[in-house]
């Protein structure tokens, strides 16, 4: 058998090893192959109501009250789930939106062990005002990643049944 025949036939059909009970590994057309056993991580959380303001000055934990996708399992039953625990070390990439209510500006901040890693602002008018931001992060398992509105005495955020308020979170690769 010609060998440009076995490489067409790799790339259409998954390489097994499992008559040695070895993971299932899948190949492109280019022969990179990986396994099927690496460890998959994505999530993304929605609220659909209002949150703040509130008579407190320190941190709120966002809450969400659907998941709308939860590869892993990460927030298998978990009600209003807040607080990603990593399971599996990794480089992950965090992703969050949401729209200020009128009159109020909205701060989110993305916070990583307790410490401030970046922000998001949505501008007050008398209109509602939207943002976003994204990061990379290196975590480890037992690392924990949420969103905090900074000062929910003047800030605050907007959803209803669109789910304006939203955080993703996908492991792009294990470490």
């Amino acid at each position: 058998m010609a060998v440009w025949t076995i490489a067409v036939l790799l790339t259409v059909f998954q390489v097994t090893s499992g008559d040695i009970g070895g993971p299932t590994m899948i190949c492109t057309p280019t022969m990179i192959c990986t396994s099927t056993s690496t460890p998959r991580v994505a999530f993304t959380l929605t609220r659909s109501s209002d949150l703040g303001p509130v008579s407190s000055t320190a941190d709120l934990t966002v809450t969400f009250d659907h998941v709308l996708t939860d590869v892993g399992g990460s927030f298998a039953d978990v009600t209003n789930p807040s607080v990603f625990n990593c399971q599996h070390p990794g480089v992950y990439q965090f992703s969050f939106s949401a729209l200020s209510q009128t009159e109020r500006s909205a701060f989110m901040q993305l916070m990583k062990n307790g410490q401030f890693q970046l922000a998001m602002w949505a501008g007050q008018s008398s209109n509602y005002g939207s943002g976003s931001n994204t990061a990379v992060l290196e975590l480890e398992q037992g690392d924990r990643v949420w969103l905090a509105i900074w000062r929910p005495d003047i800030y605050a955020l907007h959803s209803n049944t669109n789910r304006y308020i939203s955080f993703t979170g996908v492991l792009l690769y294990s470490t």
